[in-house]
C-alpha cells in the first residue's frame, strides 16, 4: 500500500509536525511495538534517536521525499530530526521502536564512526540476520512494565551493547547525507543545551525567530550557545535554522503541486528573494529544477549535505 502525493493544504506545518511523545528523559528510553501502517500525518519528526526493528514485514520511510527501504530482521538507526513517514508496506508483520535521547546516545561513548554517522543524517542498518536481535528486542517488549531504575538501567545497557556491535561489525548504510565530527568529551550539561535548542528550532522555525530567541531557548548566551552548537552539530545554529526550513521546503516541493512563493512562506523565508537566494546556494539549482529532477529521482539527501 502506497501513499498518494498530497496537497499542500492537507499537510501539517512543519513545527507542529514535532513529535514530543518520542522524545524520553535523558537517563531514560522509549520503547514500542505495533504493526506498520501508513502515517496519519503527512511527516513527523522528533529529536530523540530511533533504533528499528522490523519482523514479518519490510517498510519503506520518506526522509523529505527520499526514500530508505527497511527489511525485516535488521536493527536500523537513524537521527529522527529529519522529517519522516511510512511511504510503504509490505507484509504484515511488527516493527519495534527504541526512542534515545540525543543526550543519552552521546554520552555512551560509542565508537566515533557510527556517531558520526548517524548524527550527519544517515540512515544505516545491521548487515545480516542476527537471531540474537529477535530475542533482545521481543524480550524488551516483554519487560517494558519494568520500569524500576535496576530494570532500567540494565535496559538501556542491552540497548548499549547492540549498537556496539553494530558499529563492530559493519553497518549498511541506507541513505547518506554530511559527514560531521562529534566531539565525544562534551558534558551531558552540553547536550541537553543543544537539545533545547533543536527542539526549539523544531518547534518555530517556520515564524521569524532568530539566533538570539534560540540561544535564550537554551538559557545560555548567543556565544556560548553558538559554540555548543557548532561542536555538536558541525554547523552554526543559523545554517541548522536553514536546514530545517529548506528541508521542509523540499519535502513540500517533492510531495505537491504548492506554488513556490507559497512553499516559501510555509517554510519560514521572510521573502522569496531569500528563499530562492537560500535554496540556490545550497542545492546548485533552482526550486523548479529540483521539483522537476524530484519527479525522476530524489535528490534530497545528497542536496541536505550540501549546506
Amino acid at each position: 500500500m502506497k501513499r498518494p502525493q498530497t496537497d499542500i493544504s492537507d499537510l501539517i506545518p512543519y513545527s507542529e509536525q514535532v513529535d514530543q511523545t518520542r522524545v524520553p528523559a535523558a537517563n531514560d528510553f522509549i520503547v514500542e511495538r505495533h504493526v506498520p501502517t501508513l502515517f496519519d500525518t503527512p511527516y513527523h519528526h522528533h529529536t530523540s534517536l530511533e533504533v528499528n526493528f522490523l519482523q514479518g514485514c519490510e517498510m519503506i520511510y520518506s526522509f523529505s521525499g527520499s526514500p530508505a527501504q527497511l527489511t525485516g530482521d535488521r536493527v536500523t538507526v537513524f537521527w529522527g530530526a529529519a522529517p519522516h513517514r511510512v511511504t510503504d508496506v509490505e507484509g504484515v508483520g511488527l516493527i519495534t521502536n527504541i526512542y534515545l535521547s540525543l543526550g543519552q546516545f552521546v554520552r555512551w561513548g560509542l565508537p566515533t564512526e557510527l556517531v558520526d554517522a548517524v548524527l550527519s543524517g544517515a540512515v544505516i542498518a545491521s548487515l545480516e540476520e542476527d537471531p540474537a536481535d529477535n530475542l533482545l528486542f521481543n524480550r524488551l517488549i516483554a519487560e517494558k512494565e519494568n520500569k524500576s531504575a535496576a530494570w532500567r538501567r540494565m535496559h538501556l545497557s542491552e540497548i548499549e551493547a547492540r549498537l556496539r556491535r553494530l558499529a563492530l561489525e559493519g553497518w549498511s548504510t541506507l541513505l547518506t547525507a554530511r559527514a560531521a565530527a562529534l566531539p565525544m568529551e562534551l558534558s551531558a550539561r552540553a547536550m541537553i543545551h543543544v537539545e533545547a535548542m533543536l527542539r526549539f528550532i523544531a518547534n518555530n522555525f517556520n515564524i521569524p525567530i532568530t539566533v538570539e530567541d534560540i540561544a535564550a531557548a537554551s538559557n545560555l548566551s548567543v556565544a556560548r550557545a553558538s559554540y555548543l552548537f557548532r561542536q555538536v552539530m558541525g554547523i552554526s545554529v543559523k545554517q541548522q535554522l536553514t536546514r530545517a526550513r529548506l528541508s521542509h521546503a523540499r519535502m513540500l516541493l517533492t510531495e505537491t503541486d504548492a506554488k513556490v512563493a507559497n512553499i516559501a512562506l510555509d517554510s519560514g523565508f521572510a521573502s522569496l528573494s531569500a528563499f530562492y537566494e537560500g535554496f540556490a546556494k545550497a542545492s546548485n539549482m533552482s526550486p523548479t529544477q529540483y521539483r522537476k529532477n524530484g519527479k525522476r529521482k530524489n535528490l534530497f539527501v545528497a542536496e541536505h549535505a550540501k549546506l
